[in-house]
């Protein structure tokens, strides 16, 4: 058995090593779970607007079974004092039931003589996107300007459509951080009568 003394330092060196232990798994632990990140690394962001398309809601009660459709998603601004480079953009959970994805296209404002809101049948007399070359989805914002490009989703009509869309989802970079910022964008598209 020990004495009083050497106890006490046993004591006190258990209790160090139990709170440098504490010490390394808080720090694992903070490494481990990065607040803020999603699963690609991606930060939570706050650079972009999206303009009065992502204020209203957006309708159109003119689908048909079988037919596809653009529907675009919203012009961002970059709100920050630094260029943006938007890496993608896509509906956030995906379209509502009855309605399947074909794929997403970015397009040029002068391309399509600006930013139009809402549902533009493909291969349509008004449609000024399907025959416009594909993109990658990244193109930059420059600071405190809106973008000069806005990408586009098209789908096809499969079916009833009862619910709507309710945001886009934005990843992006700035500088050597990369961030996802969700947007408003409802849009309650429903087949004609």
């Amino acid at each position: 058995m020990g004495t009083p003394a050497s106890s006490a330092r046993r004591g006190r060196g258990l209790l160090i090593a139990v709170l440098a232990m504490l010490v390394v798994v808080a720090a694992l632990a903070a490494w481990l779970v990065v607040q803020g990140r999603d699963a690609t690394g991606a930060h939570d962001g706050r650079a972009l607007d999206g303009g009065m398309d992502s204020q209203f809601d957006v309708g159109s009660n003119g689908l048909r079974i079988g037919q596809e459709y653009w529907l675009n998603l919203p012009q961002v601004t970059n709100l920050s004092g630094e260029p943006v480079t938007v890496l993608k953009a896509r509906i956030k959970g995906g379209l509502p039931h009855g309605l399947t994805l074909i794929g997403y296209k970015v397009v040029s404002t002068t391309d399509t003589d600006g930013y139009g809101i809402g549902v533009l049948e493909v291969n349509s007399v008004d449609d000024d996107v399907t025959g416009l070359p594909d993109r990658t989805d990244t193109f930059t914002v420059r600071s405190h300007k809106p973008a000069d490009w806005y990408p586009m989703v098209r789908f096809r009509v499969t079916g009833p459509v009862t619910d709507d869309t309710a945001q886009c989802r934005f990843w992006y970079r700035q500088g050597a951080v990369k961030y996802r910022q969700d947007l408003r964008c409802v849009n309650q598209l429903r087949l004609a009568k």
